[in-house]
């Protein structure tokens, strides 16, 4: 029983006690509306935070696309469509994610597995070649060198590219690596030592065939490949036979070249030569052609007096002749049919003056 049941029927409690009753439910209805009030404030507090949490989720699917970035949006892991450079609007993981996708950016990938060591260093200057310890690949004649190979990539700026490369492949640059490493070992592989050491651009150009035949035809990555360096040496022993070789080349290569020189100015003398004897030949002949056909001219025009008197015309040529002949003799002796005569009225010598 309450205390209020004990009490005596028809009695009333004394006044200290209602008095004292009436100030605890004073202190507990205080109390009530300050707590109250409180929850109230709590509560718009937490409806505040709650408009700012939902502004704030909603905001996180703004993205911007910058320049030369494309995007892919997926909704709840599936691909959406490709986003374009700018600002897009996307709902907040894990509804939506934009994957961005650098497409002008170089990526680097390094081959060393014919270059480092097992402690990742460069070839080690040593006569005693280990295999096990130190990186190599073998060439088409069974010897070794040293290849290091440093590849700059980009993808292709097309829908296709990046759908492929985000896609398709869980690491497309543990690929590339690979197909880095296979394309070296595949080159060294199908030409000597002596080739892979001193014609460095041949074996640059079957990496990087190997690399579009092995990456872009048959994977179907559309990537590029920007540049492509090469590193080669051989093992320390044998490279003073490799530099001996290189030196003897350059000197053929440089007899070689003096030679064709030489040959080359001694066929252009040659041919200036002949082409002055065949200048004179043809001044020459050009002459003679035309000094025939002026005495063949001279000829046919003498030939209707010959056919009129032919014993005149000889006559008149012999005389016109031995006119020449006679032009600066000094004693004539002239024979006339059979009997010799001697022509003695010549002129007489003048005087010289005595000094």
């Amino acid at each position: 029983m309450s205390d209020e049941e004990k009490q005596p029927q028809g009695t009333e409690p004394p006044a200290g006690e209602h008095h004292a009753h009436d100030q605890t439910e004073v202190v507990e209805d205080t109390r009530t509306r300050a707590l109250a009030e409180a929850l109230q404030s709590s509560f718009k507090i937490i409806r505040v935070f709650m408009v700012v949490l939902a502004i704030a989720f909603l905001g996180s699917g703004i993205t911007k696309v910058d320049t030369g970035d494309q995007a892919l949006l997926l909704r709840f892991g599936v691909f959406e469509r490709s986003l374009e450079p700018g600002l897009h609007f996307a709902w907040p993981y894990p509804i939506d994610e934009i994957v961005k996708i650098n497409v002008s950016n170089n990526d680097p990938i390094v081959s060393d597995v014919g270059w480092r060591t097992k402690e990742d260093v460069d070839p080690q200057d040593s006569f005693s070649f280990q295999p096990d310890y130190d990186g190599y690949t073998l060439t088409g004649d069974g010897n070794t060198v040293h290849i290091k190979a440093n590849l700059d990539f980009s993808l292709k700026d097309t829908k296709e590219a990046i759908q492929a490369y985000e896609f398709e492949f869980n690491n497309v640059t543990n690929f590339l690596h690979s197909a880095l490493d296979n394309a070296v070992y595949h080159a060294s592989a199908s030409r000597s030592a002596l080739d892979a050491y001193t014609r460095l651009a041949e074996l640059q150009e079957d990496i990087r065939k190997r690399i579009n035949k092995v990456v872009n035809e048959a994977h179907k990555l559309p990537i590029q490949v920007n540049s492509l360096t090469l590193d080669v040496t051989v093992p320390i022993g044998v490279k003073p036979a490799y530099e001996a070789f290189q030196k003897a080349e350059q000197e053929s290569l440089l007899k070689v070249r003096t030679a064709r020189a030489e040959a080359t100015s001694i066929i252009a003398n040659a041919e200036g030569q002949a082409k002055v004897i065949e200048s004179g030949g043809k001044t020459t002949a050009d002459r003679l052609l035309t000094s025939v056909e002026a005495e063949a001219k001279s000829f046919s025009d003498q030939r209707p007096f010959y056919e009129s008197n032919p014993e005149l015309f000889q006559q008149r040529l012999i005389t016109e002749t031995m006119q020449r002949v006679l032009t600066n003799a000094v004693d004539i002796f002239y024979l006339s049919g059979r009997q010799p005569r001697i022509w003695l009225n010549r002129t007489p010598e003048k005087p010289k003056l005595k000094e």
